[in-house]
């Protein structure tokens, strides 16, 4: 079996350009585990840092799309995930943290500021080039007669 892995390489191409040989062990929806060449050790990482990987048997997995981030304007192209697994391999560019309020109204509901309070997430992480943002933490109350709605969210900005 030694012998069957030194010769049967995978490659795995990554969003950032780089190229690794491995063993890939293990597939899901949200990540991949491999073991680098020359390795011993089990590496997780998110499918989202990888374009593809060229399996030894020649078959090609398309694992996910890059997102390119050229300007601010681009915030709608940032992906918002909420389980740590979807960054994993990614490079942080630090936390955000930003808040949305407002007075009540019958159109304004917590949801509302939830959707605003994201946007403002989004413009934030596409302003410091990052294409994914991870939410770890978000609260939200609607507004009500006598009092305003307001949300707030934490996440963590990430790039390849």
């Amino acid at each position: 079996m030694i012998s069957l892995f030194a010769f049967s390489q995978d490659k795995l191409y990554f969003h950032n350009g780089k190229i690794a040989e491995g063993k890939v062990i293990e597939t899901s929806d949200i990540f991949i585990k491999f073991i680098y060449k020359g390795e011993d050790i089990v590496n997780t990482m998110s499918r989202n840092a990888l374009e593809k990987v060229e399996l030894a048997s020649g078959r090609v997995m398309e694992l996910s799309q890059k997102i390119i981030i050229e300007s601010p304007y681009d915030y709608d192209k940032v992906r918002v995930v909420y389980d740590k697994n979807e960054v994993l391999g990614l490079k942080s560019l630090g936390q955000i943290e930003k808040h949305s309020s407002g007075t009540w109204s019958f159109s304004i509901t917590a949801g509302h500021f939830s959707e605003k309070t994201l946007k403002k997430i989004r413009k934030e992480a596409a302003k410091r080039g990052g294409c994914i943002v991870l939410i770890l933490s978000s609260q939200s109350k609607s507004g009500t007669l006598f009092s305003a709605g307001h949300a707030s969210m934490t996440g963590e900005i990430y790039t390849y």
